[in-house]
């Protein structure tokens, strides 16, 4: 998975409503370490600083399972992630309302997300995480997008 941090900070209601911006990232990132515990993707979170005097910056965390991007002088969350669509090996879901941004990942063969499929997605996710010594059973349904799960539900229903 792929997220376009600042375009789902600035989308959705459960960030907005931070105290700080920072305060507003930190959630994100929270969010998207039990996102990778429960689904077992990887998760690259792309923030935008083209304007920051620093290099860029990447950041691993989970052990890998979250890796964290700031752009550098010159270059946009933008830039990164139409790069990342490139090079990334296997299923790519990229989570944006970005529409340049979702036609390159459509273009690649990745899914294209919306911030509020990322927001479905942490309320589908169960309030407490699992024990990592714990190994969880993988099920389909722990690789389907939100709006996948929702066709299969709608057509469940009219079978019914």
């Amino acid at each position: 998975m792929i997220l376009d941090a600042y375009n789902i900070v600035g989308a959705l209601d459960r960030y907005r409503v931070a105290e700080s911006f920072d305060q507003a990232r930190e959630l994100l990132i929270n969010d998207t370490l039990k996102a990778a515990g429960w689904t077992g993707r990887e998760i690259i979170v792309v923030f935008d600083a083209p304007r920051s005097s620093e290099p860029r910056r990447e950041t691993l965390l989970a052990g890998g399972a979250v890796r964290t991007i700031y752009s550098g002088p010159g270059e946009s969350a933008d830039d990164i992630i139409e790069r990342l669509l490139n090079t990334v090996r296997g299923e790519i879901t990229l989570y944006t309302a970005d529409f340049a941004l979702q036609r390159a990942a459509l273009a690649r063969s990745a899914v294209r997300a919306t911030p509020r499929e990322f927001a479905d997605l942490m309320d589908e996710l169960p309030a407490v995480t699992h024990a990592p010594t714990r190994p969880r059973k993988l099920r389909v349904v722990d690789h389907l997008t939100p709006e996948a799960l929702r066709q299969l539900e709608e057509l469940r229903r009219k079978l019914d």
